[in-house]
Order: C-alpha cells, then sequence, then structure tokens
C-alpha cells in the first residue's frame, strides 16, 4: 500500500473541507483555500494572531509557539496556524470575524455632504432613439452618435466595443429610451433612461479598505462601505508583504487577486445595498499608498523594496475595469491618482486635498497614521510648500505586535482613564474586553506617564499593584481574567511600552526634520491635522502626553476622519480635482528619511516619554 501523502482538513462548523498535503503549515493550507487569517507577523510566529481551534493529528507544540499562546488556551486545543503542520486528518475552527466598527473606522465621510462639482468627471445626457427598420439600418453606433448630435454633442464618439456592446442590448430592452453617460467626447456607457451613472472610489489601505458608492451627478454617497484588508494574511505592514511577494512570486499574484477580488466583491455588496444594478458604475478611483497601488496592478516590486525606493509608475492612469478583473459597467475606467514618492502614494495626494494642506496660507503639519505614517509639512512661502515623508512607524497603533492587541473591533479597550482614582476601560461597543486597539494604548500609556507608573525610559513601576511580574516580564492589567471576554488578562507588557516608543519616535523624528529641514521648529506650528479613521479616534491630549503628536500652545489641532477617502471621492467625481492632484506632486519636496542623517538622531531622542510636571502629585491617584 503506498504512503499516505496527504490528509482532510474539516474547518467547522459549516467551512471547506480541504485535502491538505502530510507537514504542511495549517495557515498555508487554510489561506490557499481562500479562508482569511489575522498573521501580522507574515507567518513567522511572533504575533500570536493566527490562533485557531484543531482537534486530532496536528504536530507537537514547539517551545517558541508555546511563549504565543496563554496556557489555559493551549490546554484547550488552541494553535498558532502558522506553526502547526497537517500530521493527518483534523478539525479546525477559526475565530470568530472581526466585527469592523464603521464609527471607530470613521468609513461614513459624508459629514460635510456631497462636494461642490466644477467640471463633472461623467455627463449624462436621456435620448430616444428611432428604433431600426429596413428603411433605417443604422448601426447602433451611428444612431446613438446621430441622436446626440441632435442633442448638441456632435463631438461625441461611441468607440469601446464594450460600451457598444451595452448600448445594443439595453437600447432593445428598453425600447430605444436611454441615457448615454460621457467622459469628455467619449461615450463611457449607457443606462437606464432617467437614472445617473454610478461610481466606486476607494481607499486602499494597509489593514483596510473603505469604499463608497457615489452619484456621479451631484455626488451624493448612496453607500458606504468598510472591510479589513484581506492580503493580512501575508504580513499587517506593506514590507512583510513586499518581502513575501518578491522571493515567492506566486504570493505577489496572490496577493493582487485577493484585492481585486475585494474590491469587486464591495462593488457587489454596495449596490445590492443601494439597490442599484452593478453595471451602473461606470467610473472608479483608487487611492492607496506605493505598494498598495503596485500589487493591486500587478506591477514589479523590486525596485521599490530597497533604496532609492523607485516606483515603476508614478503618474495619473485611467485603466478598464475589465481589464483588472472588476465586473462594473463595460466601458468603466479606473483613475488612480500620481504617486509622491518612495512609498508615499496616491492616498497622501488625495489626503492632502481631504483635509486642504495644499493651500499654503499657515504652517501646517498633516499626519496620517498609519503601518506607514504618512507625515506632511506645509509652509508658505516656499518653492515648494509641501514637504513629503513616510514614517515607519509600524502596525503597532493598528493592534499589532502587542501581546493583547488587536483592531479597532467589538471587544477593543479603546478607552482608558483614571475615575476617581480608579483605572477606567471602555471597549468599543461596551462588551467584555478582548484585547487594546490603538487608541486604548495611547491612553493606557499617556496614563502610565502621568501617574509615574513608568519613567522617562518607558521602564514600568515594579511595585504598584497594578504591576504584575512573572516570568514573562513586567504587564500593566486593564483588565483581569475575571472581567475579560476570553478568561485571560488584558495587559499592556513592557515589551509593548517599547513597541510604542519606537512608533511614536519615527512619526514624532519624522516631523522634525522636515521642520528643520524647512529651517523651523515644532513651536513654528500653526495647525495640527490629524487624518485617518486612527488619527480621527484617539485622544489629542493624551496623545500630547505620551509624546505621539507635538504639543504646541496656540496651535490647532483638527481631527480630520478619512481625508483619503474624500480625496478619493473628489478625484472620482471632478476632473478638475484631478488636475489639482496632478499639481501636488510638483509643489511637494520628497523627503526619503534613511538618507537623513538628522532623523536617527531624533528618532533617539524621541525614545523617551515627555516629563509631566504634575507627575508625583498624581502618581498617589491611581
Amino acid at each position: 500500500m503506498p504512503a499516505q501523502t496527504s490528509a482532510t482538513v474539516h474547518v467547522l462548523p459549516d467551512g471547506p473541507t480541504i485535502i491538505a498535503p502530510l507537514g504542511a503549515k495549517l495557515s498555508d493550507v487554510l489561506v490557499e483555500a481562500g479562508l482569511s487569517l489575522a498573521m501580522d507577523c507574515g507567518g513567522k510566529g511572533l504575533c500570536g494572531r493566527c490562533l485557531v481551534w484543531v482537534e486530532g493529528a496536528v504536530s507537537a507544540v514547539e517551545p517558541e509557539e508555546a511563549k504565543q499562546i496563554d496556557p489555559a488556551l493551549l490546554a484547550r486545543g488552541h494553535r498558532l496556524a502558522c506553526q502547526a503542520r497537517v500530521a493527518g486528518e483534523l478539525n479546525v475552527r477559526l475565530p470568530e470575524p472581526e466585527r469592523l466598527d464603521a464609527k471607530a473606522w470613521r468609513i461614513e465621510g459624508d459629514e460635510d455632504g456631497p462636494p461642490a462639482m466644477t467640471e463633472p468627471a461623467l455627463n449624462g445626457i436621456d435620448l430616444h432613439l428611432p428604433a431600426p427598420s429596413l428603411q433605417d439600418p443604422r448601426s447602433d453606433q451611428r444612431r446613438l452618435e446621430d441622436a446626440l448630435a441632435a442633442a448638441g454633442r456632435p463631438e461625441a464618439r461611441l468607440d469601446d466595443p464594450l460600451a457598444a456592446g451595452q448600448l445594443s442590448r439595453l437600447a432593445r430592452e428598453a425600447g430605444w429610451r436611454l441615457r448615454a453617460v460621457l467622459r469628455g467626447r467619449r461615450v463611457v456607457g449607457v443606462g437606464p433612461w432617467g437614472q445617473p451613472a454610478l461610481g466606486l472610489a476607494v481607499d486602499l489601505g494597509s489593514t483596510k479598505l473603505a469604499a463608497y458608492l457615489c452619484d456621479m451627478e451631484n455626488g451624493a454617497i448612496l453607500a458606504a462601505k468598510g472591510m479589513l484588508n484581506p492580503q493580512a494574511s501575508f504580513g499587517a505592514d506593506v514590507v512583510t508583504r513586499l518581502q513575501r511577494a518578491i522571493a515567492k512570486p506566486d504570493d505577489g499574484r496572490r496577493l493582487t487577486a485577493m484585492i481585486r477580488q475585494a474590491i469587486d466583491d464591495l462593488a457587489g455588496e454596495m449596490t445590492r445595498q443601494a439597490g442599484v444594478e452593478r453595471q451602473r458604475v461606470m467610473a472608479m478611483s483608487l487611492v492607496g499608498n506605493s505598494v498598495m497601488t503596485h500589487l493591486f496592478l500587478g506591477l514589479p516590486l523590486a525596485q521599490l523594496a530597497a533604496p532609492p525606493f523607485v516606483a515603476c509608475l508614478d503618474q495619473p492612469l485611467d485603466l478598464p475595469a475589465e481589464r483588472l478583473g472588476l465586473r462594473l459597467a463595460p466601458g468603466a475606467l479606473v483613475h488612480l491618482p500620481p504617486l509622491v514618492g518612495g512609498f508615499v502614494g496616491s492616498d497622501n495626494v488625495a489626503m492632502i486635498m481631504g483635509a486642504g494642506l495644499d493651500g499654503a496660507e499657515r504652517c501646517r503639519l498633516g499626519l496620517d497614521i498609519g503601518t506607514n505614517t504618512e507625515v506632511t509639512l506645509s509652509v508658505p512661502g516656499r518653492d515648494k510648500p509641501l514637504l513629503i515623508a513616510s514614517a515607519p512607524s509600524g502596525p503597532t497603533f493598528e493592534g499589532a505586535h502587542l501581546s493583547a492587541g488587536m483592531r479597532a473591533m467589538a471587544g477593543a479597550i479603546h478607552r482608558v482613564g483614571v475615575e476617581g482614582g480608579r483605572l477606567a476601560v471602555q471597549t468599543i461597543d461596551g462588551s467584555p474586553p478582548a484585547g487594546v486597539c490603538g487608541s486604548g494604548v495611547i491612553d493606557a500609556v499617556a496614563e502610565l506617564n502621568r501617574h509615574g507608573l513608568i519613567n522617562k525610559l518607558g521602564h514600568l513601576d515594579r511595585g504598584h499593584p497594578l504591576v504584575r511580574v512573572d516570568g514573562t516580564g513586567a504587564r500593566f492589567v486593564l483588565a483581569g481574567a475575571d472581567q475579560s471576554a476570553h478568561g485571560a488578562e488584558v495587559a499592556i507588557s513592557q515589551a509593548d511600552i517599547g513597541q510604542v516608543q519606537l512608533a511614536k519616535a519615527a512619526i514624532r523624528a519624522a516631523g522634525q526634520t522636515l521642520l528643520a529641514l524647512a529651517g523651523l521648529s515644532e513651536s513654528d506650528l500653526e495647525e495640527v491635522v490629524l487624518a485617518g479613521s486612527f488619527g480621527s479616534n484617539f485622544g489629542v491630549e493624551n496623545a500630547k502626553a505620551m509624546g505621539l503628536i507635538p504639543d504646541v500652545a496656540g496651535a490647532v489641532y483638527r481631527q480630520v476622519g478619512n481625508a483619503a477617502g474624500v480625496g478619493a471621492r473628489w478625484a472620482l467625481l471632478d476632473m478638475a480635482a484631478r488636475r489639482r492632484a496632478l499639481a501636488i506632486p510638483a509643489k511637494a519636496q520628497y523627503v526619503e528619511l534613511t538618507g537623513e542623517s538628522r532623523f536617527n538622531g531624533l528618532f533617539a531622542r524621541n525614545l523617551a516619554f515627555p516629563a509631566l510636571a504634575d507627575r508625583s502629585v498624581q502618581a498617589q491617584a491611581l
């Protein structure tokens, strides 16, 4: 009898049954089957995020894996999918899908109403065409062009075979009453009489996607939706994914296919939510950092991964949606605004537009905090009034690389404070704590600094009753095992504080580097703009107290929500906004921080926490 080479993996309760090679990593088996796993470390066994329950024949637990799993969970059959290997037939249960909190993620994006459109990207004209006959056998193309000429658009041309095919079908179904949709002089599609064309604006982030289904005539948002970026199965940060795609080209192609499928799925969900046909989506815009854009387009990556970090393409693009695997209207085009340079992509251009940083009225610092934090300094009076850099902040504020870290989801502690001398925590949805997200980490570390439980180097006071010390090190307990959702304590460890120090030092030093290049200091700032879902959800005073953002007397602090999403919508809807986006890289000085010697010194200095004058007094309160 031949030796067994494969085994059956059953995904419970109602997932697929998979035939997997013996010895295969469980994570590889699950991801290849189309299932999503959080693997912030890229499958290296360092983050503990890919925890699954297993029953059956699986490889033995190695000591390094055991360090990442709470002993109580390990005893109940939990394993890291990236470390466990298939040894025979087994059952697997994945964690409950993380539920996105729309308010915390700030995806709604229409607080100020639809943008004013001075030059709409698409225009619709209702037409009643004469039906063909033996006496009038003109082609459908000529019939439409003649009707457009009679309606005052003699220059209009239908030269896209896909749009022509849509015309032939719809005209006969609708009794020759239809709406022609034009982009300039070109007919990009046809739709039902009296119904406006729709568009999809996508902000493609490393951690999440935010998408907006818009009326192309008045700019109104018909649906808004967010989702986790499924590429997180290959690592929480863009560098990990970049390295994976270069080392394993098949994985690069999978990353491209993953994100295209996710966007196509979003388009389907949002059109169903709005009660409209997918075929009415006749335009799309997409913004993202350089790595995300390259992965979406399937472009070469090696030249972007090493100095001088060169993009393959950096100019605006308009590509057929069909070529990208997106099932929109047959003639729909996808518009991608220009990139700035290095890892700074079109999402930064969109954020600058959405936050108004390209107006040079005052000295302003813009921060869009993520795994790569885009830092923009706007300085009036310079030939290039924008200085832009990408700070290597990592995914700490997305909840990655933290012992109890999680994204801004149900069960995440997002507020930490002191009330009546007692520690108080609040989760996003009011449920028992399951972990802590970025805004909760900022609050917690700020309170530790404010009350003297850490010194300026970040070392915990091991004598405090809320600080636990054992063989794994010191940690500050936010919620005990009896209070948590999973029976294990939720805490901020000494190592977690170190991760926070690295992230906040990178962001703060990047801003100081740009200011120094402009001959300025933080005291010259008149406004600090905090963009993105994370930047709009943390407490500004606590961010100052732990040294993440500058504390400037008299400066205005403005939290603007998903400004990149706003910019993506403008680029979707308005040709004037596209020209504005094109002008931004020309007025920007891109600064590669790896080439700036002063950045390293500033980074080292900003690892320390700021001294607070009332620390000794407040230390008695907690």
